[in-house]
Order: C-alpha cells, then structure tokens, then sequence
C-alpha cells in the first residue's frame, strides 16, 4: 500500500463538542473515504470534558489531584469520543474500529514526550482492509510500562504528529476552529492575513508567545520528524478557505526569496506583579525567585536602587493567586526585607516574530504603540521575535497598530 493512499486527521475538543458536530465530521471522512483514501483518525475529548473532568478532580481531592489516578481519569475523555465517531462511521455504511492509544502501544518517558507508536503493523493491516481507524488522543504508556500517561495540552496533535511518522507520511492534517494560521488574533484584528505557509521556526515562537492554535511542543516534533501540518477550519465548524501549511523553510537565505514569510504578532493577556523595596544585597533576588522557580513566568524585569531593588513577574492570570500566595510567604519571612507586593495588574503582551527580523523593527513597534498613545511597560528583543507588554486597557489600539505598521490585514 503506497504511503500516499493514508491520510491522518487530527479533530480537536471543539470538532466534536456534540453529536451533531461529530456527524459533520464522520460524514467528512466518509467523503474522504469515498475519493480512494485511508483514513486514520486521531480525536480529543468532546468539547470541555477535559476542563470539567480536571475540575471534578479538584474537587474530590483538593487543588493538586494525585498524578497517577488524574491521568486515568482524563483519559476517560478520549476514551468516550474515539468509539463514539466509529460508532458514526459504522452508521453511515464504514467500516471503523476504534483503539486507544494505550492500545497501539504509544509510548512516552514520564515527561509526556513521544518515543514510539509500537503497534503499527496492526493498524496499516486494518488500513489496507479498509477499515477507517479512530485513535484516542492525548494519552499513551509510559514506556516499558502499562501505566497511563496524558500527554498535557495539544497532546492530541503529537498523537497524530507520531502516528504520521510512524506510518511513513511526511503529512498530517489538523481540523480546528480556526482556519489555519493568522498573521494577528483575527478576534482583535478584523481582517488579519490568513498565513498560506509558516516555517516550524515561527510557528514554534508564535506557539511560545501565545498563539493557541499549535502548541510547540508539538511543532517541534514535527521538525523532528519531518512532518508537515496541515491547519485548517473542521468540516463540523464551518468552510475551510486554504488553511495553514506548517513546513520547513530552509536556510535564512532561501527564505529570503520566498514571498510566503511574512511578518505576525501573537498576542497573550498577563498578570503583572511589582515586588518592590527588597534590600539590593546578594540573594534576596534569588529569595523571591526560588518563590517563583514551579510557575511559567511570561517575562520578568529588574529595577536596581541605590539601597532597593524591585522584581515585577508577568504571570499568567490563573497562576496569580499561587504566586501572590508564595511572594506573601517571603513577605512574611522578612528573608528579602520589608518587601512590598501588588495585587495584580492586568497586562497583554504582543510579540513581534519574523524569520527576517531587520534592524529597526522594535524602533518601529515604538513607534507604532507613540501613535496610538499606549505606553509600554516592558520589552524584550530576542533574534526572531520583538515583545512588548502594555497595560490590557490599550490592547486593542496597540494591535491594530501594529497591524497597519506589519501589514497584518488582507
């Protein structure tokens, strides 16, 4: 069976939120079917199950579920969609059979990185029967194991990133509610560009800036592994119009020719904290940030005094209460001084990525925020990506700026 005959398609939480939804979706595939194509299918969760089971979790055993027993409940999520959409196929006349991942022997080490997918014979036997294949996402074994792992958010996205691979494809398909990647938060930008291409560089630094579409994690194994992504908008949400193709993009100098690398801001909203008046002597700093060392900073800057130092953490908003929390605790200690702490101060971040990044550009983002009067309050200018934070009141303005300074809109 040639490799070019399998297609593997990713459907996520909200292309399957309901029954209705996920007849659009079986009756897609069937059309895929129909046109001389294996079908194997990688499924999350439908809708918020994932959200509600972690929430059922906290409140039978408080904030910090145990590991082990919460990766065999939100397992279970999965565990209901996959055979509910063969359940579909078999009604429209397919033949489907459903596995989960712990099934076809997706391994991972206890971090919740991908290692293998051990049963692949099986299913390219099942394949070239005819049947369509549907695999649980966001789950597997811990390698040389049968304890359940889950995989974290986008986890599905590797289950079908490894099963590709796996497969022999250099290709997998992503069906979500956006159509493909834009070059700003179209929610916030009417009329930002849809991306035909993007490199797995700037997808990975969109990703890490906040753009939710793919996580990078997952853009990374996919450069691993040298498979393509392609994003676009699920047959259950509405009409495709060309979709987002994630792909190499070769050296900075063959980029330079190729008209699909375009500028894009990603956009994420953040607390900031001001931890101020600690004794500027060595490792009172380190105090405060031991404090923080289990929380995913967004950024972070320092103000040196003459006697005084200030730390202001910008942290992601359901992570603020835990860390005021914490700094509290240092507070109480007097390690750092008689410091004093904010409650919070709503911010949003817009970071600038481009492959090509040239001079000048954060000139221009500077320039851009003094037209519209919004002030920044920090910045940060890595090689391939320009971020500035500015309170969350001027968000819209800011990136509507930028918008026109990039040229973001179609």
């Amino acid at each position: 069976m040639a490799n070019k005959e399998i297609v593997v398609q990713k459907y996520g939480g909200e292309s399957v939120a309901d029954f209705e939804k996920m007849g659009k979706v079986a009756r897609y595939i069937k059309k895929i079917v129909e046109g001389g194509k294996k079908v194997a299918v990688v499924v999350s969760a439908m809708g918020e199950t994932t959200d509600e089971l972690i929430q059922l979790a906290k409140e039978v055993s408080g904030p910090f579920p145990p590991k082990e027993e919460l990766n065999k409940l939100l397992a279970t999520g999965e565990e209901q969609a996959a055979p509910l959409l063969a359940m579909a196929l078999i009604h429209l006349g397919l033949r489907a059979t459903s596995f989960t991942s712990r099934e076809i022997r997706l391994e991972a080490d206890s971090t919740g990185r991908v290692k293998r997918v051990g049963n692949v014979e099986g299913i390219k036997a099942l394949l070239e029967e005819g049947e369509v294949v549907v695999i649980t996402g966001f789950q597997g074994v811990i390698e040389g194991t049968q304890r359940v792992i889950t995989l974290g958010r986008g986890g599905s996205d590797l289950t079908a990133i490894s099963l590709a691979a796996t497969l022999g494809l250099d290709y997998c398909e992503k069906y979500t509610k956006e159509d493909g990647v834009y070059a700003t938060d179209p929610e916030i930008v009417p009329n930002a560009k849809r991306l035909p291409k993007i490199t797995y560089g700037q997808m990975c630094d969109l990703a890490e800036a906040g753009a939710k579409v793919l996580m990078s994690r997952a853009v990374d194994l996919a450069q691993d592994l040298g498979v393509k992504i392609k994003i676009s908008k699920s047959p259950s949400i509405g009409e495709s119009t060309g979709g987002t193709l994630v792909c190499a993009g070769g050296t900075l100098e063959e980029m330079e020719g190729l008209s699909w690398i375009q500028p894009a801001v990603a956009i994420q909203k953040g607390m900031l904290v001001v931890v101020s008046n600690i004794r500027n002597e060595p490792g009172t700093a380190a105090t405060v940030f031991e404090s923080l060392k289990d929380f995913n900073l967004m950024d972070s800057t320092q103000g040196i005094g003459k006697e005084t130092a200030s730390i202001s953490p910008l942290c992601f908003p359901d992570d603020l209460p835990q860390i005021l929390a914490k700094l509290n605790e240092v507070k109480e200690s007097g390690v750092a001084g008689k410091i004093e702490i904010s409650e919070g101060i709503p911010m949003a971040e817009l970071t600038l990525v481009y492959p090509l990044m040239r001079e000048g550009y954060l000139y221009r983002m500077f320039k851009a925020m003094a037209r519209v009067r919004v002030n920044i309050e920090l910045h940060s200018a890595p090689s391939t990506t320009i971020s500035v934070t500015i309170r969350e009141e001027g968000l819209k303005k800011a990136a509507q700026a930028l918008a026109e300074e990039f040229k973001l809109r179609e």
